[in-house]
Protein backbone atom coordinates (compact mmCIF):
# COMPACT_ATOMS: atom_id res chain seq x y z
CA UNK A 1 0.00 0.00 0.00
CA UNK A 2 1.66 3.40 -1.11
CA UNK A 3 -0.94 5.74 1.09
CA UNK A 4 0.57 5.68 4.60
CA UNK A 5 -0.22 6.95 7.76
CA UNK A 6 3.04 5.91 9.51
CA UNK A 7 6.46 5.60 7.89
CA UNK A 8 8.40 3.04 8.02
CA UNK A 9 11.29 3.12 10.07
CA UNK A 10 13.37 1.09 8.21
CA UNK A 11 12.59 2.96 4.67
CA UNK A 12 13.73 6.00 6.71
CA UNK A 13 17.09 4.54 7.54
CA UNK A 14 17.32 3.14 3.93
CA UNK A 15 16.31 7.07 2.70
CA UNK A 16 19.38 8.05 5.30
CA UNK A 17 22.14 6.10 4.00
CA UNK A 18 21.18 6.66 0.02
CA UNK A 19 22.39 9.37 -1.77
CA UNK A 20 20.57 11.91 -2.89
CA UNK A 21 20.55 12.68 -7.09
CA UNK A 22 20.65 16.33 -7.91
CA UNK A 23 17.90 16.31 -10.71
CA UNK A 24 14.20 15.52 -11.15
CA UNK A 25 12.84 12.28 -11.68
CA UNK A 26 10.13 11.57 -13.79
CA UNK A 27 7.64 9.21 -12.03
CA UNK A 28 5.97 7.73 -14.70
CA UNK A 29 9.13 6.11 -16.54
CA UNK A 30 10.07 4.56 -13.02
CA UNK A 31 6.13 3.73 -12.86
CA UNK A 32 5.97 1.51 -16.62
CA UNK A 33 9.53 -0.26 -15.27
CA UNK A 34 7.95 -1.01 -11.77
CA UNK A 35 11.22 0.19 -10.32
CA UNK A 36 11.36 2.27 -7.06
CA UNK A 37 12.65 5.77 -7.84
CA UNK A 38 15.69 7.14 -5.96
CA UNK A 39 15.66 10.04 -3.52
CA UNK A 40 16.20 12.89 -5.84
CA UNK A 41 16.00 16.67 -5.72
CA UNK A 42 12.40 16.86 -7.42
CA UNK A 43 9.52 14.46 -8.20
CA UNK A 44 7.89 15.61 -11.47
CA UNK A 45 4.37 14.03 -11.59
CA UNK A 46 0.99 14.37 -13.45
CA UNK A 47 -2.13 15.97 -11.83
CA UNK A 48 -4.72 15.80 -14.43
CA UNK A 49 -2.60 15.26 -16.99
CA UNK A 50 -0.61 18.25 -16.07
CA UNK A 51 2.73 18.30 -15.46
CA UNK A 52 4.22 19.52 -11.40
CA UNK A 53 7.31 18.85 -9.41
CA UNK A 54 7.89 18.45 -5.73
CA UNK A 55 10.58 18.72 -4.09
CA UNK A 56 10.08 15.70 -1.48
CA UNK A 57 9.11 12.08 -1.35
CA UNK A 58 6.08 11.92 0.64
CA UNK A 59 3.45 14.40 -0.58
CA UNK A 60 -0.52 14.66 1.23
CA UNK A 61 -3.30 14.82 -0.89
CA UNK A 62 -4.21 18.43 0.57
CA UNK A 63 -0.63 19.04 -0.71
CA UNK A 64 -1.03 17.50 -4.43
CA UNK A 65 -4.34 19.73 -4.86
CA UNK A 66 -2.88 22.81 -3.59
CA UNK A 67 -0.15 22.12 -5.74
CA UNK A 68 -2.68 22.16 -8.66
CA UNK A 69 -4.17 25.10 -7.80
CA UNK A 70 -7.61 23.33 -6.93
CA UNK A 71 -8.86 25.02 -4.38
CA UNK A 72 -10.66 24.42 -1.92
CA UNK A 73 -8.93 21.21 -1.36
CA UNK A 74 -12.32 20.00 0.87
CA UNK A 75 -14.18 20.68 -2.74
CA UNK A 76 -12.27 17.96 -4.41
CA UNK A 77 -11.88 13.86 -4.77
CA UNK A 78 -8.14 12.82 -5.43
CA UNK A 79 -6.83 9.74 -7.00
CA UNK A 80 -3.41 8.19 -6.87
CA UNK A 81 -2.93 5.56 -10.23
CA UNK A 82 -0.54 2.92 -9.55
CA UNK A 83 1.12 1.16 -13.02
CA UNK A 84 -1.39 -1.74 -13.63
CA UNK A 85 -3.90 -1.12 -11.09
CA UNK A 86 -7.01 0.64 -9.99
CA UNK A 87 -6.77 4.03 -8.92
CA UNK A 88 -6.64 4.57 -4.80
CA UNK A 89 -8.81 6.98 -3.34
CA UNK A 90 -6.48 9.41 -1.38
CA UNK A 91 -8.07 11.64 1.61
CA UNK A 92 -6.43 14.89 2.60
CA UNK A 93 -4.13 14.09 4.96
CA UNK A 94 -3.14 10.89 3.65
CA UNK A 95 0.25 10.54 2.67
CA UNK A 96 1.57 9.08 -0.96
CA UNK A 97 4.86 7.18 -0.87
CA UNK A 98 5.76 9.24 -4.28
CA UNK A 99 9.30 6.65 -4.38
CA UNK A 100 6.52 3.42 -4.19
CA UNK A 101 7.09 1.30 -6.93
CA UNK A 102 4.52 2.42 -9.78
CA UNK A 103 3.43 5.46 -8.15
CA UNK A 104 2.28 7.23 -11.65
CA UNK A 105 -0.44 10.36 -11.55
CA UNK A 106 -2.89 11.95 -9.60
CA UNK A 107 -6.62 12.57 -10.73
CA UNK A 108 -8.53 15.07 -9.00
CA UNK A 109 -12.88 15.86 -9.72
CA UNK A 110 -15.11 17.84 -8.06
CA UNK A 111 -17.85 17.26 -5.79
CA UNK A 112 -20.59 19.18 -7.22
CA UNK A 113 -23.11 17.63 -9.38
CA UNK A 114 -27.20 18.44 -9.45
CA UNK A 115 -30.40 16.58 -10.15
CA UNK A 116 -31.43 17.07 -13.46
CA UNK A 117 -33.33 15.96 -16.78
CA UNK A 118 -32.56 13.76 -19.28
CA UNK A 119 -30.52 15.06 -22.79
CA UNK A 120 -30.59 13.39 -25.97
CA UNK A 121 -29.46 9.77 -26.76
CA UNK A 122 -26.37 9.30 -29.36
CA UNK A 123 -23.72 7.07 -29.81
CA UNK A 124 -19.48 7.68 -30.27
CA UNK A 125 -16.68 5.36 -30.04
CA UNK A 126 -14.44 5.26 -26.95
CA UNK A 127 -10.87 6.65 -26.65
CA UNK A 128 -8.17 4.30 -26.20
CA UNK A 129 -7.24 5.87 -22.86
CA UNK A 130 -10.64 4.58 -21.85
CA UNK A 131 -9.95 1.36 -22.39
CA UNK A 132 -6.40 1.53 -20.82
CA UNK A 133 -8.60 2.60 -17.77
CA UNK A 134 -11.49 -0.06 -18.01
CA UNK A 135 -8.62 -2.66 -17.70
CA UNK A 136 -7.30 -1.51 -14.60
CA UNK A 137 -10.47 0.02 -12.84
CA UNK A 138 -11.00 -3.57 -11.23
CA UNK A 139 -14.58 -4.68 -12.69
CA UNK A 140 -15.67 -6.81 -15.73
CA UNK A 141 -16.91 -4.53 -18.54
CA UNK A 142 -18.83 -4.61 -22.02
CA UNK A 143 -19.20 -2.09 -24.51
CA UNK A 144 -22.20 -2.47 -26.59
CA UNK A 145 -24.31 -0.93 -29.16
CA UNK A 146 -28.24 -0.58 -28.76
CA UNK A 147 -28.96 2.78 -29.88
CA UNK A 148 -26.49 4.41 -27.97
CA UNK A 149 -22.73 3.34 -27.30
CA UNK A 150 -22.94 1.84 -23.35
CA UNK A 151 -20.10 1.06 -21.31
CA UNK A 152 -21.72 -1.45 -18.52
CA UNK A 153 -19.46 -2.13 -15.52
CA UNK A 154 -20.01 -5.45 -13.88
CA UNK A 155 -20.68 -5.98 -9.92
CA UNK A 156 -20.62 -2.22 -9.44
CA UNK A 157 -20.37 -1.46 -5.27
CA UNK A 158 -22.89 0.95 -4.04
CA UNK A 159 -22.88 2.13 0.04
CA UNK A 160 -25.08 -0.29 2.45
CA UNK A 161 -28.00 2.46 2.66
CA UNK A 162 -29.33 0.75 -0.83
CA UNK A 163 -31.29 -2.59 -1.25
CA UNK A 164 -28.67 -4.13 -3.59
CA UNK A 165 -25.22 -4.78 -2.64
CA UNK A 166 -23.71 -4.05 -6.22
CA UNK A 167 -25.32 -3.19 -10.10
CA UNK A 168 -24.49 -2.95 -13.32
CA UNK A 169 -23.71 0.52 -14.03
CA UNK A 170 -24.23 1.70 -17.49
CA UNK A 171 -22.81 5.40 -18.69
CA UNK A 172 -24.10 6.38 -22.11
CA UNK A 173 -21.34 7.78 -24.40
CA UNK A 174 -22.02 10.55 -25.89
CA UNK A 175 -21.89 11.31 -29.98
CA UNK A 176 -19.12 14.37 -30.31
CA UNK A 177 -17.73 12.68 -26.92
CA UNK A 178 -15.09 13.66 -25.96
CA UNK A 179 -15.87 17.49 -26.90
CA UNK A 180 -19.41 16.51 -25.59
CA UNK A 181 -20.00 15.65 -21.63
CA UNK A 182 -20.64 12.43 -20.52
CA UNK A 183 -23.84 13.03 -18.23
CA UNK A 184 -26.05 10.99 -16.13
CA UNK A 185 -25.98 7.11 -14.85
CA UNK A 186 -27.81 3.78 -15.62
CA UNK A 187 -28.07 0.59 -12.68
CA UNK A 188 -29.69 -2.20 -13.30
CA UNK A 189 -31.27 -3.78 -10.79
CA UNK A 190 -33.44 -0.24 -9.70
CA UNK A 191 -32.52 0.48 -6.61
CA UNK A 192 -33.83 1.95 -3.47
CA UNK A 193 -33.18 3.22 -0.22
CA UNK A 194 -33.67 0.77 2.86
CA UNK A 195 -34.67 3.58 4.94
CA UNK A 196 -37.68 3.88 2.76
CA UNK A 197 -36.98 7.32 1.54
CA UNK A 198 -37.19 8.36 -2.55
CA UNK A 199 -33.97 8.72 -4.22
CA UNK A 200 -35.00 12.57 -6.41
CA UNK A 201 -34.61 12.04 -10.21
CA UNK A 202 -34.56 8.09 -10.67
CA UNK A 203 -38.26 7.29 -12.08
CA UNK A 204 -37.22 7.13 -16.01
CA UNK A 205 -36.35 3.54 -16.63
CA UNK A 206 -34.16 2.79 -19.80
CA UNK A 207 -33.89 -0.40 -21.77
CA UNK A 208 -30.57 -1.27 -22.57
CA UNK A 209 -29.95 -4.79 -24.00
CA UNK A 210 -33.50 -6.20 -22.79
CA UNK A 211 -33.08 -5.05 -19.17
CA UNK A 212 -34.64 -2.36 -17.29
CA UNK A 213 -32.42 0.25 -16.16
CA UNK A 214 -32.97 2.90 -13.77
CA UNK A 215 -31.82 6.13 -14.64
CA UNK A 216 -30.24 8.39 -12.31
CA UNK A 217 -30.82 12.38 -13.35
CA UNK A 218 -27.61 14.14 -11.96
CA UNK A 219 -25.66 16.80 -13.93
CA UNK A 220 -22.22 18.95 -13.55
CA UNK A 221 -22.85 21.88 -11.79
CA UNK A 222 -21.91 25.35 -13.23
CA UNK A 223 -18.82 25.10 -10.91
CA UNK A 224 -17.92 21.83 -12.37
CA UNK A 225 -18.38 22.45 -15.88
CA UNK A 226 -17.01 19.35 -18.58
CA UNK A 227 -13.18 20.09 -19.74
CA UNK A 228 -12.64 18.42 -22.79
CA UNK A 229 -8.96 17.21 -22.64
CA UNK A 230 -9.08 16.89 -18.91
CA UNK A 231 -12.56 14.75 -17.90
CA UNK A 232 -13.42 11.66 -19.51
CA UNK A 233 -14.63 8.06 -19.07
CA UNK A 234 -12.50 8.08 -16.34
CA UNK A 235 -13.20 11.51 -14.37
CA UNK A 236 -16.97 10.44 -15.03
CA UNK A 237 -16.86 7.09 -13.09
CA UNK A 238 -15.25 8.58 -10.51
CA UNK A 239 -17.68 11.38 -10.14
CA UNK A 240 -20.43 8.69 -10.38
CA UNK A 241 -18.69 7.17 -7.43
CA UNK A 242 -19.34 10.67 -5.19
CA UNK A 243 -22.97 10.70 -5.76
CA UNK A 244 -23.93 7.36 -5.07
CA UNK A 245 -21.66 8.92 -1.68
CA UNK A 246 -23.74 12.02 -1.95
CA UNK A 247 -26.79 10.06 -1.99
CA UNK A 248 -25.88 7.76 0.68
CA UNK A 249 -25.00 10.88 3.10
CA UNK A 250 -28.63 12.67 2.45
Amino acid sequence: MHIIGNENPASRIEDLLEDILDEIIELEAYAKDGKRPPLAKGYRFKINDKSFVWDKPYITGREVLVLAGLTSPENYTLRVKLAGHKPQKVELDEKVDLRHPGTEKFRAIRKEQTDGEVQGRRDAPLLDADIAFLEVYGHRFDIVKDGSTWVILHDFQVPSCFDHKSVSLAIRIEQGYPMTPLDMLYVYPKLSRTDGREIPQTQVEQPIEGKIFQRWSRHRSGANLWVPGVDCLETHVFLIEEIFEQEASR
